[in-house]
């Protein structure tokens, strides 16, 4: 199996992509907002700046009265946000996503190195 091209999306681009995301999303009503994992926690902080509201670490308890929006920076099967969905579910989340896979992207913030999911074929020697 050949290993998977990877796009590096840069800064702006990213910036941009999550600023329409969160344009076309229903969020009237979000007070708060986390994302799972480590790239989850920076398109949160980055959706927190862009909307002005308060950023929640991912696994803290959403203050009842805020509906929470959870964020993420790319999905290949959604198994990750189902499941920060179901552990806010009494927070009536938002899930968006900047970036839908495949094909495959890396950000600019990730360490240049060959990158591949678990169920890949390790690269050959």
């Amino acid at each position: 199996m050949r290993p998977s091209t990877v796009r590096i999306v840069d800064e702006p681009e990213f910036v941009a992509r999550l600023g329409l995301v969160l344009k076309n999303a229903r969020i009237e009503n979000v007070g708060a907002v986390t994302g799972p994992g480590r790239s989850g926690a920076v398109a949160a902080v980055y959706a927190s700046h862009m909307l002005g509201i308060p950023f929640i670490p991912y696994g803290a308890r959403c203050p009842d009265h805020f509906q929470l929006l959870i964020v993420d920076t790319a999905r290949e099967s959604g198994r990750t946000l189902r499941k920060a969905a179901k552990r806010y579910d009494y927070a009536n989340p938002i899930v968006v996503v900047a970036f839908e896979e495949p094909p495959r992207v890396a950000f600019w913030y990730e360490a240049p190195k060959p990158q591949r999911y678990r169920h890949e074929a390790p690269l050959a020697a």
